[in-house]
């Protein structure tokens, strides 16, 4: 499948050393780090590509969300766009478990890896209530933003997370097709571990976030022997509220 893309920075220069692939998280599209996206362009003259996820954005809708099939896509879609130069991988969440995930197909191009708040472990987080909230709004036919949210805040408790939702519910349409990511929420949660890549690769783990917990560093570097491990004191939407940190963290770690 050949994804959907934004490109900053671009140069039809086939001389490019560099490409920077962005990597967004469940839910989200290739807008959702566009603001991350358009401060490294500021400091980085390589062309940056900002992707839409199979069943998310202007992508195609497809029930397989396996995490080899979607890192499938990415190759796919490079090669579309004639990109065999070193590429620099980007990913927030479910995008940081495909960029793991793509150490298996483009290792000998890949020059560095920044994972946003994920671990290449399977969790046992349930959305159960993000589904329900879904699944009343498309059963009740709603159209506005409003009427959606006072239907998600009885059944989501955290007013943030409805608000970063909603940004994706348009015209009575959610940018992603939740259906397809309910039934295989399972592949997404999950991990199969990967054989050691030894390469470049840095964890920016948010302090009041547990989506990397003390307890999963042991299977991080099973999998990356030669992972970088930095807090962020934020939480799991650290590309949102502490934008200009992750930057900084992302631009000392690729002079590095």
């Amino acid at each position: 499948m050949i994804l959907s893309q934004k490109i900053l920075n671009y140069t039809n220069n086939k001389n490019n050393i560099m490409t920077i692939i962005i990597l967004h998280g469940l839910f989200g599209n290739k807008n959702s780090l566009l603001q991350l996206g358009y401060l490294l362009k500021q400091k980085i003259n390589y062309p940056i590509i900002l992707l839409d996820l199979r069943n998310h954005g202007q992508s195609t809708n497809n029930m397989d969300m396996r995490y080899s099939t979607m890192a499938h896509d990415v190759v796919e879609t490079l090669n579309f766009l004639n990109i065999n130069q070193k590429v620099i991988l980007i990913g927030y969440s479910m995008g940081g478990k495909v960029a793991m995930y793509l150490t298996t197909l483009l290792k000998n191009i890949i020059y560095k890896i920044i994972i946003l708040d994920i671990a290449p472990i399977t969790y046992v987080f349930s959305l159960k209530n993000i589904f329900l909230s879904f699944k009343k709004i498309h059963d009740m036919n709603i159209t506005t933003k409003i009427q959606a949210y006072n239907i998600m805040k009885l059944y989501i408790t955290d007013h943030y997370t409805i608000n970063i939702l909603l940004d994706m519910f348009n015209n009575g349409h959610w940018e992603f097709n939740w259906f397809f990511i309910q039934q295989q929420y399972r592949n997404i949660s999950g991990w199969n571990l990967i054989y050691p890549w030894l390469g470049k690769i840095m964890f920016l783990k948010g302090k009041q976030s547990n989506y990397i917990k003390l307890e999963y560093y042991k299977t991080i570097f099973k999998q990356f022997p030669y992972a970088i491990i930095y807090n962020i004191n934020a939480g799991h939407f650290m590309h949102i509220t502490h934008t200009y940190d992750v930057l900084q963290q992302i631009l000392i770690f690729l002079e590095q």
